[in-house]
């Protein structure tokens, strides 16, 4: 006998399937599979935009008219798209780190009672502290938003008795000095300090984070794999030398302070 229903023709019409994206990408990022796919891509958006954003802050060592000609040029020249990427990131950012959370949360819900023998007395400190160490980096990344736009932690003497804010100071040509403003920040003892700190971090997230992003996307095989642990770790101590290298460059004298910092 036929299970297949035989409608009347003059019954209601068949339910059509629904076509739209929406409930596609929906159920997309809702698993697990998809939800992973979209980690690695926003991981390796940000570890891109890290690079670039690190390269730009190495330009202090070039003297203030390079740094502060740049810095002006971001915030001039770019107008709107400046903060089109502004928000595009941000929206990355928050995307990435709920998504990791959720999946980390998924992982323990399916499995409350951990293994006799866990897996991970093989895994490395790295794979093993992500989801930590991307909060500790996505908190550092929001202070250092506030601390170079609206926090203003530092003062500095321009002239004997006259002291300014590091967010007003202006350069000859009218531009905000960036330079001093961040001479004067690193030769805070304990904002060094935090810096490095978060730097290290950084560092020990995108270890195991960059040769994760290439695996869940399915390029880490048994060919490419030795290359893409090489390439991981060189990105990580690429952005971990050349931003600590600001900071302990800063304070061997290497950008020599036009002010000082009170």
């Amino acid at each position: 006998m036929s299970s297949t229903t035989v409608r009347h023709p003059k019954g209601p019409s068949a339910p059509k399937a629904d076509r739209r994206a929406t409930p596609f990408l929906w159920a997309f990022f809702d698993s697990s599979v998809g939800a992973k796919v979209i980690v690695a891509l926003t991981g390796l958006g940000l570890v891109g935009f890290s690079v670039f954003h690190m390269l730009g802050n190495l330009k202090v060592f070039q003297g203030p008219d390079a740094i502060n000609s740049y810095a002006y040029f971001l915030t001039h020249s770019l107008g709107a798209l400046l903060w089109i990427a502004r928000a595009g990131l941000l929206a990355i950012f928050l995307l990435h780190i709920t998504l990791a959370i959720r999946l980390k949360m998924r992982s323990r819900a399916a499995r409350p009672v951990g293994y006799s023998y866990p897996g991970s007395v093989q895994a490395t400190v790295s794979s093993r502290t992500m989801i930590w160490s991307g909060v500790v980096v996505g908190l550092f990344i929001l202070f250092h938003l506030a601390h170079f736009t609206v926090l203003g932690l530092q003062s500095v003497e321009t002239e004997p008795g006259k002291v300014m804010n590091v967010l007003d100071l202006k350069d000859k040509q009218g531009r905000h000095d960036v330079y001093s403003m961040v001479v004067a920040g690193f030769t805070t003892p304990a904002l060094a300090v935090l810096y490095i700190v978060a730097q290290l971090v950084l560092f020990v997230h995108l270890i195991h984070g960059v040769q994760s992003a290439f695996q869940t996307l399915g390029l880490k095989n048994s060919r490419f794999a030795p290359l893409i642990r090489v390439l991981g770790i060189a990105v990580a101590l690429t952005i971990l030398v050349g931003n600590l290298g600001i900071v302990i460059g800063v304070w061997a004298g290497a950008t020599p302070p036009l002010y000082k910092t009170l």
